[in-house]
């Protein structure tokens, strides 16, 4: 929580830094200002400096920061397709020597209001929302995704909102704001509802178990995975995959709650559905899991056996980031058995693809 904390701190003192940060309402074209509604430079390095320096003393915890935020920032991205470029500047120029151009979807935006096209002014809106998450800028991409919102109420674009909707939930559930996440999530909950989406249903179920997880409120999150995901899952929509995100679920709220036995049936569970479905990456993180458990009651020898499995599948898959977290357990595991070699070994490794990672990804 306090990486987190710092992480967004940073990100917040570099956004007030940032010229052209203004709302899309209040087009400035004072004294050769370039107007736009994205800033010329990316605030999410802000996040990649901050996880680096912690990361530095091979901090496990501060690398799985990292990755989260990269694995979070790939599903804001999947969650919204751009829109088009509008191939012509709209571009007002006011005698300086600055460019005026405007970006891409700075130029649809104008477009579109001066059309008179509400539907997609929200739309492109939503896509600029996007944009900002992506790049770390999380207090402009909530801006922009409320305005969305705002406008989709209005002419009653119901698949619209609901895609607000989640990416709000999303975000607020990032920023650790669980009460706004709750909120929208519980809105989604209503829709689905109504409109009697399943999968929708199950997406919030599981939502919703995850952000009670994050609040230890445990009886909750267990009640709702096992009385309304699950039976919702494996009898009316016979969703495999998300039947093992449910028993990983159920498996991490016991294993929060140290009821260790449990969590170790719930994880064969998933790994079972996962063998069951030729599923790499589910067997991966159910074996990495079953290997964090077996070592929190002493089965270290039964550990390594499920870490050496799940460190052959990530490197026939090219699993990197699973890869990394598994060389780092491996040290941790060695270290238990009484294996300095070896434990010395597999931290030489963790800290070479640690390395890796931060000076590859953006």
């Amino acid at each position: 929580m306090k990486f987190k904390l710092l992480v967004f701190l940073a990100i917040a003192l570099l956004t007030v830094s940032i010229p052209g940060s203004a709302s899309v309402k209040n087009i400035n074209t004072r004294g050769g200002e370039h107007w736009s509604v994205l800033p010329t430079t990316s605030v999410y390095d802000s996040l990649k400096i901050q996880v680096k320096k912690v990361a530095l003393s091979n901090n496990q915890d501060a690398l799985k920061e990292f990755i989260n935020a990269l694995q979070f920032r790939e599903l804001l991205k999947a969650s919204d397709i751009p829109l088009p470029a509008y191939p012509i500047s709209a571009g007002i120029f006011d005698g300086s020597k600055v460019s005026d151009s405007l970006s891409a979807d700075d130029q649809l935006l104008l477009l579109y209001r001066s059309l008179g096209d509400r539907k997609a002014e929200a739309g492109i809106l939503s896509s600029i929302g996007t944009n900002a998450a992506v790049a770390g800028n999380l207090d402009k991409a909530l801006m922009f995704f409320h305005d969305a919102l705002k406008i989709n109420k209005e002419i009653e674009n119901r698949q619209a909102v609901v895609k607000n909707y989640f990416s709000l939930a999303r975000i607020y559930k990032y920023r650790e704001d669980f009460p706004e996440a709750i909120k929208y999530n519980e809105l989604i909950l209503e829709e689905a509802l109504i409109n009697k989406n399943n999968r929708q249903l199950g997406e919030v179920y599981l939502n919703l178990a995850n952000i009670w997880t994050s609040q230890r409120r445990y009886k909750e999150a267990e009640a709702i995975i096992m009385n309304k995901a699950l039976p919702l899952f494996a009898y009316k929509i016979h969703d495999k995959i998300s039947l093992m995100k449910s028993f990983d679920q159920l498996a991490d709220i016991f294993k929060q709650q140290k009821r260790f036995s449990e969590a170790k049936w719930f994880y064969i569970q998933s790994n079972s559905v996962a063998r069951k479905l030729n599923n790499s990456s589910g067997i991966v993180n159910s074996l990495v899991s079953l290997g964090h458990v077996k070592m929190s009651i002493g089965d270290h020898q039964l550990a390594l056996t499920d870490f050496k499995e799940a460190e052959r599948l990530s490197l026939s898959n090219k699993y990197q980031f699973k890869l990394v977290e598994i060389k780092g357990d491996l040290s941790k595991v060695y270290a238990a058995m009484g294996n300095k070699t070896a434990a010395s070994s597999a931290l030489s490794e963790f800290t070479m693809l640690k390395d890796k990672i931060l000076s590859s990804n953006p």
